[in-house]
């Protein structure tokens, strides 16, 4: 037999270069005639192979053979990438070291690095939920504030209603310390010799980034939604895949990363009231009361905030601790306050669709289920590293549409990695990964400009599924807020200029530029539109494309630093897992695999004019992400879906109003009162007085909550413990008495107590 049959038939394209290899003397050939050679000599000789009815049969020392020579080659060619990565030759990867050589390949290896706390713990002053909401830690699932089907609240009704920021005091809360400015982040990185500090709202749309390039555009899980989401995309959407910019700022040694406020300089709707909910979800009523503007004078203090710090690589992190329960495996998590579809496709005009109601599980609209696939493709990779960053064992998400609550849910960090890498121990490796290489990254373009204040601009979605353009810029905050003065009110892409020339076209055939609106996949004014094609998913398509006036390239309105030469680079990635080389996306069966990230960088050579033009285009890109429909909007320029989300929430815009008339509690499930520790007070009846009012759950069991024995309350509320059939009382003879009559007693009493008292209504 030939050596090219055996690679066909038996062995396939990895053997092939291994039995090049090996000379074509008979070790690799079984014992035959002259014929079997002249029909081998005819097979080398055809243009292919030849397909034969049955397989050949090789010796033992034949295979012992070509297996000590692939060894070998595994050897040789650590990290090399295999035929399938359509790699011509062998690559060789290098360990990390500093500074890098361009188009060279490196290696990360998550493990090599790991977290460690910095400073005191905060978490003993975090504060814990209110309003009876910790029991949702603990249940799978939406809880609804309100049954929908028989009206009664299963929490308190006070949290029903939303207080608009017009009545609230913002100024009494704890403002936000960017990175740059936090003095005690800044001190443990001197302290701790690292060189940059951020803080899980700057980093976190750079780390998604990362990771989309070394996931080989792995898609997120939604297998676990009903049959009305078989036909939605699964992709994460453009609004996770807009490019992300980041400022460096320096300050004697260390470089504060801050998240680019250039076109983001006002605070939504969704933001703003994040801030006050989370003060509500965490407080009791009469504390919130207190930070309305009509009470906000009582307010004396304002409170320090908590914070997570943590080192790792080159980093000290810094993650805002919003809410804690002891009984929890990491004892803090994450509150997300979650706006409805309505409002977060039409922030702008978020008065017109705050009538927009959830009033079901399931379906396409007005469900729990909607807001959180949207909720998967739109925002889980970010929440998840922020629970990563602080520690935190999830997030608690409170869903509303600015004008009243509808229900809550906790996710733990566990089930949002299940549904994003796979498992818990693919998600550690991921995370890890993107840090390294975010800190390579950052250490590589700091060099260019030592000691200035630069921005760096992350696009992973112009280029190929595991490359990612890298934009460097020195930073002139002078120069660009003039500039930003004078940008167009209307938004780019309606302004309107006359006087310039329209540019020339070019075919999306012929064109090279990758930020060209023909060819970009991304070029939209909708910033949560799905990655599809335009016109896969109408139902995604938010707001049409504008067409560009004929007079105009709005990419010369946007302002960029040429004081400075801007640099283009290249990163390119893929996967080691186990020694196999492979582009595609990798899940990590058990924790003891070894994945491995390979990466280059490269610099491109193209001239100064080129990359300046294509970095104001991914520029005009960021700017036209954040513009809107305007209020005044003529109702035909609206997008389909817009129309239906205004029409539902016109129809639905009642049903905001707070209710009238006697409100049903559900008081089911009060919480219980257990003695954490025996005190001198003590009843006639034995019992002994509760020393802290806690609930059950919150503490931990006693003997009370033992098997065979059951918990019973007497009328003041104070715990008893008797064994199952002791209620019974024993009558003359010694016996104990049926309990029908004790039963009816105690309804005598319960009603004649009723009527003593006046009738109230909970609130």
């Amino acid at each position: 037999m030939s050596i090219r049959l055996l690679t066909h038939r038996q062995y396939s394209a990895p053997w092939a270069r291994i039995c090049r290899r090996i000379t074509t003397s008979a070790s690799l050939r079984r014992p035959g005639t002259t014929e079997e050679s002249e029909s081998s000599s005819k097979i080398d000789s055809a243009e292919g192979p030849e397909v034969v009815e049955s397989s050949p049969v090789y010796s033992k020392d034949a295979i012992d053979a070509a297996q000590s020579v692939d060894e070998g080659a595994r050897k040789g060619r650590v990290g090399a990438r295999s035929e399938f990565v359509n790699e011509r030759e062998p690559v060789v990867v290098h360990d990390m070291t500093h500074p890098i050589q361009m188009s060279k390949w490196y290696r990360v290896i998550p493990e090599s690095v790991d977290f460690a706390q910095v400073g005191s713990s905060h978490i003993p002053r975090v504060p814990k939920l209110g309003h009876g909401l910790e029991r949702v830690l603990f249940s799978p699932g939406v809880h609804c504030l309100q049954d929908p089907h028989s009206g009664v609240y299963n929490f308190d009704p006070y949290i029903r209603n939303i207080t608009q920021p017009a009545d609230f005091d913002y100024d009494k809360l704890t403002p936000y310390i960017t990175s740059s400015k936090d003095n005690t982040l800044m001190g443990y990185a001197r302290r701790h010799k690292k060189k940059f500090v951020g803080s899980t709202s700057s980093m976190t749309h750079v780390l998604s980034h990362l990771y989309f390039v070394i996931s080989a555009g792995k898609n997120p899980d939604i297998s676990s939604m009903s049959m009305a989401f078989a036909d939605m995309p699964s992709r994460f959407t453009r609004g996770m895949r807009y490019p992300a910019s980041i400022a460096l700022r320096y300050h004697n040694g260390v470089y504060g990363i801050d998240a680019d406020k250039s076109f983001d300089v006002q605070d939504s709707i969704l933001s703003i009231l994040g801030k006050s909910l989370e003060k509500l979800l965490s407080s009791t009523p009469r504390e919130f009361d207190m930070y309305k503007k009509e009470n906000s004078w009582k307010v004396k203090d304002i409170p320090e905030e908590n914070y997570h710090y943590a080192e790792f690589d080159d980093f000290v992190l810094r993650s805002q601790l919003d809410c804690r329960d002891d009984r929890l495996p990491r004892k803090t998590f994450d509150l997300k306050t979650r706006g409805s579809l309505a409002i977060r496709m039409d922030l702008q005009n978020y008065e017109l669709s705050k009538g927009y109601q959830i009033v079901s599980m399931k379906g396409r609209l007005q469900s729990f289920e909607r807001e959180y696939y949207d909720m998967i493709r739109s925002a889980f990779l970010k929440y998840n590293f922020q629970t990563r960053i602080g520690n935190m064992d999830g997030i608690f998400v409170a869903y509303h549409n600015t004008a009243r609550m509808f229900g809550f849910q906790y996710i733990p960090r566990k089930e949002m990695d299940r549904v994003l890498f796979g498992n818990e121990y693919t998600g550690d490796k991921a995370f890890k990964a993107v840090l390294i290489l975010l800190s390579k990254l950052l250490r590589t373009v700091t060099d260019l400009y030592p000691e200035k204040d630069i921005r760096v601009t992350f696009d992973s979605a112009s280029s190929e599924r595991q490359q990612m353009d890298i934009w460097v810029e020195v930073l002139n905050d002078e120069a660009e807020a003039v500039a930003m003065q004078q940008y167009p009110e209307n938004g780019f892409v309606r302004a309107k200029s006359p006087a310039k020339k329209p540019p020339p076209k070019a075919s999306a055939s012929t064109t090279t530029d990758p930020f060209a609106a023909a060819t970009d996949p991304l070029a939209t004014t909708d910033p949560l539109a799905s990655n599809d094609a335009p016109g896969e998913n109408p139902e995604e398509d938010i707001l049409a494309d504008d067409p560009i006036d004929d007079y105009i390239d709005p990419a010369d309105e946007i302002y960029v630093n040429t004081e400075q030469p801007i640099f283009k680079y290249t990163m390119q990635t893929f996967s080691t897992l186990n020694n196999q080389d492979t582009d595609e996306p990798v899940t990590v069966k058990k924790k003891e695999d070894q994945w491995h990230i390979n990466w280059k960088l490269t610099k491109s050579r193209k001239s100064q004019d080129d990359i300046v033009s294509q970095y104001r285009r991914l520029r005009l890109r960021q700017a036209t992400y954040f513009e809107r429909a305007s209020p005044d909007t003529p109702d035909e320029e609206l997008s389909p879906m817009i129309k239906i989300l205004r029409r539902i929430s016109r129809q639905n815009l009642w049903r905001n109003k707070p209710p009238t008339g006697k409100v049903v509690v559900n008081r089911s499930r009060l919480p219980i009162h257990i003695v954490t520790k025996p005190t001198a007070h003590a009843s006639s009846r034995g019992t002994v007085e509760p020393t802290t009012t806690q609930a059950a759950s919150e503490v931990a069991p006693t003997a009370s909550d033992r098997p065979g024995k059951r918990m019973n309350r007497t009328k003041s509320g104070k715990p008893t413990t008797k064994r199952p059939g002791d209620h019974r009382k024993k009558g003359p003879q010694g016996h104990k008495t049926g309990g029908h009559a004790q039963r009816q007693a105690s309804d005598v009493l319960k009603s004649a107590h009723a009527r003593s008292k006046p009738e109230q209504d909970d609130k």
